[in-house]
C-alpha cells in the first residue's frame, strides 16, 4: 500500500474508529468501578477523569503534525488517569465499606403502594442500624412517596423524606438508623389515607431471648424446626434468598390456623429483615410462609429452666375475642368474587372484639378498614392486608355506640357498614 493513500484514506477511517472503541472500552470498565460509588464520589471523580482527557487531547490536537506516535500516546495518557482515577475509586469504595460497619444498609423492607393504600400499616426494623425501603408504587398514573416522622402528627422535618413516583414505579429508599422506639410513616400526597407505624427495636435485648437466622431458597426454608426461649421477646433473622420472589415467617398455634400468634412482614428477595417475636409461652406451635403455605415447620418454645419436654400448645378457642371481649356478628367474613360476603357487620359496644377474615380470592390482597363514615376521614381500624388464599384474626379495638363504614383499601368497592351497639 502507498504511503499516500495510507495516510489519506485509510488512517484517517481508521484511527477515528480505533479510537473510539478504545475510549468505549475505558468508559464502560471505569463506569462498573463508578456505579459502585456514592452518587457524590461517583460525580466528583468522572468530572476529574472528564478534564484530564480535554486536557490530553488540547494538547496533542496543538501539535503541528499528529502522528500514530502522538495518538499512542494520548491513549496511554488518558489510560493513565483511568487508572489513577480507578485506584482512588477502589481506595473511595474500600473507606466506604469500613464505614459504618458493611457499608449501607443490611436490612431491607418491602413496601407496597396499590388502590391508595399501603399494604403494610406496622413495619418493624433493628434500631441504630440503616435500612432500605424498596418501595413499589402499583398505582397507573398515581404518586406516592413515603415520609418517616418522629412524631404521630408529622410535624417538623422528616427522617426520611423518599422522593415522589408515578407508578407504576419501583424505587429504593435508604433510610437512617433510629433510636429505638415508635415512628411514624406515610404518603405525603395521600397523607390521611396511606400512613403507619415503625417499630425500632435492639437487634439484641438486654437479658432478652433467642437470637436465630432462618433462611429461604429454592421455594423452602433452611429448616422446619425453630427453638426459641419462652418468657422473652425474641429475633428471628429472615433472610429470603429467592430473588423477586415473596417470602416471610408467620407463626400459629398450630398448622388449623386458627389463631395467629406473629405474622411477619413479607420481603422481595433477595432482601434481609429482623423479625421481633413477642415473648411466648412454653411450647409447640406452627410457622410457614404466607405467600408459600407448602413452606412450614414447628416453633419449638422452650422455659428457661429447660426441664423436660415443652407441652404441646392448645389452639386458642375462636370467636369471642379473648378477656371478657365480644363478639362481631357474623364472626367471619370472607372476601371472594371482590366482594365480602356480608354488608354489615354488628360489634358490641365499648368492649374489643375479633372478626376472623378469611381471603378467598387467590393471588388477590384484601382486608378490612374501619372509618367513621364513607368519607373517611378518620380511620378506626386498618387490618394487615392478606393475599388470599389466607385468613387473619383481626382484634378490633372497643368502639363507641353508632353506624360506621368498613372497606377493603385495595379495592374500596367492597364495603359495608359497621353497627356498634
Amino acid at each position: 500500500m502507498r504511503t499516500s493513500t495510507r495516510d489519506r484514506v485509510v488512517l484517517p477511517i481508521l484511527l477515528p474508529i480505533i479510537m473510539l472503541l478504545v475510549i468505549a472500552a475505558v468508559l464502560f470498565g471505569f463506569s462498573r468501578i463508578l456505579l459502585s460509588l456514592t452518587k457524590d464520589a461517583a460525580t466528583a471523580i468522572a468530572l476529574i477523569v472528564a478534564l484530564s482527557i480535554l486536557v490530553v487531547a488540547a494538547v496533542v490536537a496543538s501539535r503541528s503534525v499528529v502522528r500514530a506516535s502522538s495518538l499512542a500516546s494520548m491513549l496511554g495518557a488518558i489510560a493513565g488517569v483511568a487508572m489513577l482515577a480507578g485506584g482512588i475509586a477502589l481506595i473511595a469504595v474500600g473507606a466506604g465499606g469500613e464505614e459504618g460497619g458493611g457499608g449501607g444498609p443490611t436490612v431491607t423492607i418491602s413496601l407496597t403502594a396499590k388502590g391508595i393504600a399501603f399494604d403494610k400499616t406496622t413495619l418493624s426494623v433493628p434500631a441504630g442500624k440503616p435500612f432500605a425501603i424498596a418501595f413499589d408504587n402499583q398505582d397507573a398514573g398515581i404518586q406516592h412517596d413515603v415520609q418517616i416522622f418522629d412524631n404521630e402528627s408529622f410535624t417538623g422535618t422528616p427522617l426520611l423524606n423518599g422522593e415522589i413516583v408515578t407508578g407504576p414505579a419501583k424505587v429504593t429508599y435508604e433510610a437512617p438508623a433510629l433510636d429505638p422506639g415508635t415512628y411514624y410513616f406515610h404518603c405525603s400526597v395521600h397523607p390521611t389515607q396511606m400512613q403507619g407505624t415503625i417499630e425500632a427495636a435492639p437487634a439484641t435485648p438486654g437479658g432478652g431471648g433467642t437470637r436465630i437466622t432462618v433462611a429461604a431458597q429454592g421455594l423452602q426454608f433452611d429448616t422446619n424446626r425453630i427453638e426459641l426461649s419462652a418468657g422473652a421477646p425474641s429475633t428471628i433473622h429472615f433472610e429470603n434468598n429467592d430473588p423477586g420472589i415473596q417470602h416471610n415467617i408467620a407463626i400459629f398455634t398450630d398448622s388449623s390456623l386458627g389463631t395467629n400468634l406473629f405474622r411477619g412482614e413479607i420481603v422481595t428477595g433477595p432482601a434481609a429483615v429482623d423479625y421481633r417475636i413477642p415473648p411466648l409461652d412454653p411450647g409447640t406451635y406452627y410457622f410457614h410462609c404466607d405467600v408459600h403455605p407448602t413452606m412450614s415447620g414447628s416453633v419449638v418454645v422452650k422455659a428457661a429452666g429447660g426441664g423436660g419436654p415443652p407441652p404441646t400448645a392448645t389452639p386458642a378457642t375462636g370467636g369471642g375475642g379473648g378477656g371478657g371481649g365480644g363478639t362481631a356478628n357474623p364472626s367471619t367474613v370472607t372476601a371472594q368474587g371482590l366482594a365480602f360476603s356480608t354488608a354489615e357487620i354488628a360489634l358490641p359496644p365499648d368492649a374489643p372484639s375479633t372478626i376472623h377474615f378469611e381471603n378467598k380470592d387467590a393471588g388477590v390482597s384484601h382486608d378490612i378498614a374501619i372509618y367513621t363514615d364513607s368519607s373517611l376521614g378518620t380511620n378506626l381500624f386498618r387490618g394487615q392486608i392478606i393475599t388470599g388464599p389466607a385468613s387473619i384474626d383481626y382484634s378490633i379495638p372497643a368502639l363507641k355506640p353508632g353506624t360506621y363504614y368498613f372497606h377493603c383499601d385495595v379495592h374500596p368497592t367492597m364495603h359495608g357498614s359497621v353497627t356498634v351497639g
